[in-house]
């Protein structure tokens, strides 16, 4: 187990990296286009396509890291006031619930990366951008979502994870 953890957060951090990559692509290239169309009336031709493809792999291959900073978005009122093995198997579900939500996102995606590999799919702009690689990222990104929620509802119901007390999150909080 600890070997499949230390795998899964190898790749979290690699597909960070990505999605930094791309982030900064993005910050670089609209002010570009600020800057463009300031001084000359006109865009960077082409640079809002790539800007689209860049949000997706922002947002598709920053879901690893997510869950290593422990980010993910949830509302524990309810598991924080039950007692503790009841706390530590609802919130395992959740978790199970999760990595199957993003399973059940990642299905279609996956079947429509495949078509859009195959047919080379791109997109008109002020010139051709190939998607294709996006799509394959969003499934990609949402198998190993899945993957990660799975394998992290695993470590908590086998108390390889620590729960947070009602005490540390007020701490947090104030």
């Amino acid at each position: 187990m600890a070997r499949l953890n230390r795998l899964l957060d190898g790749i979290a951090r690699i597909t960070s990296w990505v999605a930094l990559s791309f982030l900064a692509f993005m910050m670089v290239a609209i002010t570009l286009d600020v800057v463009a169309r300031a001084l000359f009336g006109r865009a960077v031709p082409g640079l809002f396509e790539m800007t689209e493809m860049s949000m997706v792999m922002v947002v598709f291959m920053g879901l690893g890291a997510t869950l290593l900073d422990d980010g993910h978005i949830r509302v524990t009122m309810m598991t924080d006031a039950l007692p503790g093995p009841w706390s530590r198997v609802c919130t395992s579900l959740a978790w199970l619930f999760a990595g199957l939500t993003f399973a059940m996102l990642a299905w279609p995606a996956t079947q429509e990366a495949i078509y859009s590999f195959s047919i080379r799919e791109f997109r008109w702009g002020y010139f051709q951008v190939p998607i294709w690689w996006a799509k394959i990222a969003v499934a990609a990104g949402l198998w190993f979502a899945a993957l990660q929620a799975a394998v992290h509802a695993l470590r908590i119901a086998l108390k390889h994870v620590a729960l947070p007390t009602l005490d540390r999150v007020q701490s947090d909080i104030h």
